[in-house]
């Protein structure tokens, strides 16, 4: 929902809401589940214990046809003969030579990136606004689309033992309600789906008890969304005793997910996270198999994960995740800077058995990295907190290279000693910086209601000076 059917819902009576959220979830549901969806999905399990060897030859032959497709896109044109590439360049030597595409591009030129012209009847048009606010247009065909909804289903869901047939609650973006509704419900359902979307932005302590009220009633078997929702719910039940409906398992997007977290919302659920990894360019997407590990889906796309000067890094080593998507040929993004920043993991098999190259974590954002005086990179803070155990949420913020403030929402109980304990472990994570720490009563979130755990307010000028002394 979108524009005036977005604000025609927000401002109905909530028995009207629940009506068009029926209708929708019937149209959705249809155009979903059809049978190129489960086709797409069978044809997932038929490669799930394919070789290595195997998965890198359905990657060139993609990469191929990916590229020939390319040639017919202006910008793609005009760089390929810019680099030096014909044609009969081999895919995989073409993609070494290409420059990076970087998400600037993608918003400005997004029609320049199309093979082609007119653009064929079903296309759909996926925006996000990321963290710019400023819409990214990605073109889907209706085969795009349904390749797009199978990779989860086969890739996530199944792994966790559950389909799409199963009861689920959503905490995502969707706005269900007005932000201003002041009681419950804060959830709308979807019998075709057998579904309920929850809003994310109602989950003040006053509301939390109906929020667990309804997911008791609800009994999903599936729990979805932002894990930092999630985990507020999940704080509040553990803290109370007040628990949620047991579920099969949790499925977590968007955000890291800490050790803390994760142990909070499978004591709160009884169930284990599945959390994947994944964005609306459906150019990359890796999911924790049934042992933890984050598996890449090779079809979907090709992952590099590259250093500062476009090398490839090491296994272990942190780095910028540059994909190319290996199914869009009406929208190529080929060697994409997702702006993800992950790490290979050194130890590339599981007791799986799934021979799909393994992420040994997602770290964040790079535009996120903050840096010590001593020049190292630091991205993830959650050792930070670990030992305080009275905070709902935090946020870490660099406002200067000595100084970085953790703004958090305390728990019942938080004192000095917390305080104390928080300054130490900054001391042992960063070194010696002030530590300054603001109690505050809630962290905003982004426009797409996604958390936001790490700020660095350093120029790029000062970073760029900071790499150049070190």
């Amino acid at each position: 929902m979108a524009g005036l059917t977005e604000t025609i819902y927000l401002n109905s009576p909530v028995p009207v809401q629940q009506m068009i959220v029926g209708m929708y979830g019937w149209w959705w549901y249809r155009r979903r589940f059809s049978r190129s969806f489960h086709q797409l999905v069978a044809e997932f399990k038929t490669r799930e214990r394919w070789s290595a060897e195997q998965f890198a030859d359905y990657q060139t032959e993609r990469l191929g046809q990916l590229m020939t497709a390319a040639w017919r896109a202006p910008h793609y044109h005009r760089v390929f003969e810019q680099t030096g590439l014909t044609p009969d360049t081999p895919p995989r030597i073409a993609l070494s030579q290409l420059p990076l595409l970087s998400k600037q591009t993608l918003r400005t030129q997004a029609r320049e990136l199309l093979t082609e012209s007119p653009v064929p009847r079903g296309v759909i048009i996926q925006k996000s606004s990321g963290t710019t606010g400023t819409p990214t247009e990605i073109y889907y065909t209706p085969e795009m689309h349904a390749f797009e909804l199978a990779v989860p289903e086969a890739r996530n869901l199944n792994w966790a033992g559950v389909n799409y047939r199963d009861r689920r609650v959503m905490f995502g973006a969707r706005k269900v309600c007005r932000f201003d509704q002041p009681s419950p419900p804060f959830w709308r359902f979807s019998p075709a789906e057998d579904l309920a979307y929850a809003s994310i932005y109602h989950l003040s302590p006053q509301n939390l008890p109906s929020y667990l009220a309804f997911l008791r009633e609800f009994k999903p078997s599936v729990v979805m969304g932002y894990p930092n929702a999630l985990n507020i719910l999940a704080q509040h039940a553990l803290a109370t005793g007040d628990l949620p409906a047991p579920a099969k398992a949790i499925f977590t997007t968007s955000e890291n997910v800490t050790e803390q977290l994760r142990a909070n919302l499978e004591a709160a659920w009884q169930c284990r996270i599945y959390d994947r990894y994944g964005a609306v360019e459906c150019c990359f997407f890796a999911s924790q198999c049934e042992h933890g590990r984050y598996h890449v889906s090779p079809e979907v796309g090709l992952i590099e994960i590259l250093d500062e000067a476009g090398l490839p890094c090491p296994h272990g080593v942190i780095g910028e995740v540059v994909a190319t998507g290996l199914q869009n040929t009406l929208q190529p993004l080929i060697r994409y800077r997702t702006g993800d920043a992950a790490r290979w993991a050194v130890n590339q098999s599981c007791p799986c058995g799934r021979q799909m190259p393994i992420l040994e974590s997602i770290e964040g954002r790079i535009e996120d990295l903050c840096y010590t005086p001593d020049g190292r990179q630091v991205l993830r803070f959650d050792t930070v907190f670990k030992g305080v155990s009275t905070i709902r949420e935090a946020q870490v913020v660099q406002e200067s290279l000595n100084r970085f403030v953790i703004k958090l929402v305390p728990a019942e109980g938080f004192n000095e000693e917390d305080r104390a304990r928080l300054r130490e472990n900054m001391k042992l994570h960063v070194g010696e910086v002030q530590t300054d720490i603001e109690l505050v009563e809630a962290i905003p979130r982004r426009s797409s209601g996604k958390f936001q755990a790490v700020v660095c307010k350093l120029s790029r000028e000062e970073i760029e000076q900071l790499k150049c002394v070190v």
